[in-house]
């Protein structure tokens, strides 16, 4: 079996921006060379097996996806393997995605809903996003910064250089390598 995983990396910095202004990182995404913007919203339904650490997220949307993740290093949460299956919108629902993964041993444990604000550059993305329980009370509210998929093939020194280019354009918010998140969203709201 294959534990080849070039490509699936995701490389992320997470931070809590409850005290963050929607409207100051909006201003600080208008400063930077976008190449694209986003605005969506939707669901994240967590299923879980009998091992705690492992996970599926079937994230409900008009281009909805089955994802697995996993931690490289059980003390970061920056550096995880990630594989989205894409899936067909007009055939995909959770009640199938539910027992699609209750044959897998899975079975539906939270789900949550975010409404994200996302800017891409040509290396790293930024997201800012806000995550509600199932009665649409917030419950926090979080920063990212990502490599973009397409680029984690590419020499690692590009990677950490951009990556740091991203620490250094969110210091402006206040944030800082030191206050980055260690737990997923799955660590906080789900396990």
């Amino acid at each position: 079996m294959s534990t080849d995983f070039t490509g699936f990396n995701e490389l992320e910095y997470k931070f809590k921006a409850d005290d963050i202004k929607l409207q100051d990182f909006l201003a600080l995404m208008s400063t930077l060379d976008v190449t694209k913007k986003k605005d969506v919203s939707s669901w994240d339904h967590y299923l879980t097996n009998s091992n705690e650490d492992e996970f599926l997220r079937y994230r409900e949307s008009n281009e909805p996806e089955l994802t697995i993740k996993r931690k490289v290093n059980k003390n970061n949460n920056w550096d995880r393997i990630e594989v989205d299956l894409p899936l067909d919108s007009n055939r995909v629902n959770i009640a199938t995605v539910s027992k699609f993964a209750e044959l897998l041993g899975y079975t539906n444990r939270k789900s949550i809903y975010k409404t994200c604000c996302i800017y891409w550059m040509d290396y790293i993305n930024f997201v800012y996003y806000i995550v509600y329980d199932v009665n649409m009370i917030e419950k926090g509210r979080f920063i990212e910064v990502e490599i973009n998929k397409d680029k984690l093939d590419k020499e690692i020194v590009l990677v950490d250089t951009h990556l740091k280019k991203g620490l250094e354009i969110l210091s402006k918010l206040g944030l800082t390598p030191q206050n980055r998140l260690k737990k997923s969203l799955y660590e906080i709201f789900v396990k």
